[in-house]
């Protein structure tokens, strides 16, 4: 009977396989917790095998989530995952970087380039996480963007650089930061 008992408590259980239902309500249970900054049921997903880079509807990931709410302690486990996708951009065309900018947040934009994202890198039309800091006077995240290598230069689509959307937005902090940069 002992073998029999040791051979049960040692034995490895088979793997729990998850049908598409099951695998859908917990992308949208890691995704509510990604909003919240819940980092145990970020964790608990993550340790479960499931995607780091999976996208909502509206194309946002864990991480875009993460930024957009300012969660970072959330950012930086998502920012531990293999192959995390720092360049994936939402249905409006925001990747994570952008959020920060957008945001304000000095602490995860600087965590997000760490990681890798790139500071120069362009929407669809064109902007940069930069004009996107200008854009909301974010002026803490527009000096530190400049000096991680963000290009003060860059246009978008139509020609607007960070200090013309600061200045057209009367972003006066980021406007202020941005021709500060321009003098030798």
């Amino acid at each position: 009977m002992v073998p029999f008992v040791l051979a049960v408590l040692t034995a490895v259980p088979p793997p729990v396989v998850l049908d598409d239902a099951t695998k859908a309500k917990l992308r949208a249970v890691a995704f509510q917790a990604a909003r919240d900054g819940d980092t145990k049921t970020l964790a608990a997903y993550f340790r479960a095998g499931q995607p780091v880079n999976a996208a909502n509807a509206r194309g946002d990931t864990l991480l875009i989530l993460a930024v957009y709410h300012g969660h970072a302690d959330a950012v930086d486990l998502v920012l531990k995952q293999p192959k995390v996708d720092l360049t994936h951009r939402n249905a409006m065309g925001f990747a994570a970087l952008d959020g920060a900018a957008f945001k304000g947040s000095v602490p995860i934009a600087t965590a997000l380039v760490k990681a890798g994202a790139d500071v120069n890198a362009k929407n669809e039309s064109g902007k940069t996480a930069l004009m996107l800091a200008a854009l909301t006077d974010r002026a803490d995240v527009v000096r530190y963007l400049l000096e991680a290598g963000a290009d003060p230069t860059a246009a978008d689509k139509d020609g607007n650089t960070a200090l013309s959307v600061a200045e057209g937005q009367g972003a006066k902090g980021a406007a202020a930061v941005l021709r500060a940069a321009r003098k030798p």
